[in-house]
């Protein structure tokens, strides 16, 4: 597959962050002022669209981890448990521990 541009990772994202949303009953959206442009693609924030509208912790997600949309149109759901810049580095580095 041909690299994709920003606007497409944004769409393949936002596509994932709905199926995520359908499926657990609630609206989410992805933060896009948050959004971060790595070597590898970009990483997408997201939350509740109430918490985004009132800021009421009450109803922010809790262990929502990023999504990180590679520049092959691949994505990967990052873990909440490491920063994500620890669990792209892994992503990033083959099984022979060297860098890509």
């Amino acid at each position: 597959m041909d690299a994709i541009n920003q606007n497409e990772a944004l769409d393949i994202a936002l596509a994932e962050i709905n199926e995520l949303g359908h499926s657990s009953g609630g609206e989410l959206e992805i933060l896009l002022e948050e959004t971060q442009t790595i070597e590898l693609g970009w990483v997408f924030f997201y939350n509740s669209s109430d918490f985004i509208r009132t800021g009421d912790f009450k109803f922010a997600l809790a262990g929502n981890g990023p999504l990180l949309v590679m520049k092959d149109g691949q994505i990967s759901w990052l873990p909440t448990a490491v920063p994500w810049q620890d669990d792209v580095t892994k992503i990033a580095r083959p099984a022979s521990g060297r860098a890509v």
